[in-house]
């Protein structure tokens, strides 16, 4: 728009306040006014440059400005031909996707150009030598962006190869990632409740007991073990028995600290791990965790069925060198708790 108008300037001084100053002055501000509101309309409608029409249209009404610039300023009709040859090639080499519309666009400016100078009264030979003047650049450029565009197509198809690759790298490595997060669960924890497995909780014992020895903190553990549970699978069946043992799983997990650890310490007897907690402070809370699986009944088809559990409760010391001993010791409070009665706390 900027050069249109630029150029304007040097109409004057060959023309002056003329008719033919008039005529290519208003074609000029048509044509800036078509450019100006082919850009803004693209903010709102990007589809006016990506099927390409409309700007093939401002460049066929581009081409009747010189047009009249031939009859108008013969004084510079070398420069006008010279200049339309090089629009040619520009349609080529800045749209260089466009190369039909293009082609259709050199083809309307060649026609013009050459009846424009058969009206002038030029023969045939200087119209032959005018074709192909024009007619070579609209060949050059035709060809260059044929193979242009093919070297597009294969760039643009390396470039779907590549990211459908990365895309499936993605998606293995979250695969992977995920096989990998379920390898982990299922060997740190116990399939049926979900708690930790044996060997996941013994890790986490020596974990915390190395830290509260450090920090001269208590640690306790407790066994704990569903009272009458042969009678429950016996009664209602071994899937009413797996609820129940999930049941209280999810009770003692939802009950307890996220720094404690609950672990499943084999068919209905768990294991829990309070760390920074003394033996007065584990029977209390064991004694909460007692209280609530009694009042919490186990829904099934069968009706609510009662759950109570007995358990041991002991304070780590500093002698027991491994949870073996530990476990073996609030086992002893557990039995004691079963021959008097079951459903209590013991500690040992």
């Amino acid at each position: 728009m900027v050069l249109l108008l630029l150029f304007g300037l040097l109409d004057y001084p060959a023309l002056g306040m003329s008719v033919e100053l008039g005529i290519l002055a208003g074609l000029r501000l048509a044509t800036v006014a078509a450019l100006l509101v082919l850009a803004l309309k693209l903010k709102r409608k990007p589809s006016l440059a990506s099927d390409g029409y409309a700007v093939t249209a401002i460049e066929i009404f581009g081409f009747v400005l010189f047009f009249f610039l031939y009859f108008i300023r013969h004084d510079i009709v070398s420069w006008v031909i010279g200049v339309a040859a090089m629009m040619i090639l520009s349609l080529y080499v800045f749209i260089p996707n466009r190369v039909y519309l293009s082609t259709a666009t050199a083809a309307f400016g060649i026609s013009g150009m050459m009846y424009s100078v058969w009206l002038n009264g030029f023969g045939a030979a200087e119209l032959t030598g005018l074709f192909f003047i024009l007619g070579l650049p609209t060949v050059v450029g035709f060809f260059f962006t044929l193979r242009l565009q093919a070297g597009q197509r294969q760039q643009y198809a390396l470039y779907q190869q590549v990211t459908s690759i990365n895309r499936n790298l993605q998606n293995e490595i979250k695969r992977r990632e995920a096989l990998e997060e379920e390898l982990k669960r299922q060997a740190t924890t116990d399939p049926l409740t979900g708690l930790f497995n044996r060997r996941q909780y013994e890790m986490l014992f020596n974990r915390e007991r190395e830290r509260c020895s450090r920090q001269h903190k208590y640690i306790c553990l407790c066994v704990a073990d569903l009272d009458h549970f042969k009678r429950i699978n016996d009664t209602y069946g071994h899937d009413i028995g797996d609820l129940a043992l999930r049941h209280t799983a999810d009770l003692f997990s939802n009950l307890l600290r996220q720094s404690d650890v609950v672990g499943r310490f084999g068919g209905e007897e768990f294991v829990l791990i309070l760390p920074d907690t003394d033996l007065e402070q584990a029977v209390a809370v064991i004694s909460r965790l007692r209280q609530e699986l009694e009042i919490t009944p186990l829904p099934s088809a069968a009706g609510d069925i009662k759950l109570t559990a007995t358990f041991g409760v002991t304070q780590v010391f500093t002698g027991d060198e491994t949870i073996e001993a530990v476990i073996k010791r609030a086992d002893q409070g557990l039995y004691e708790g079963k021959g008097a009665g079951r459903n209590r706390v013991m500690t040992a």
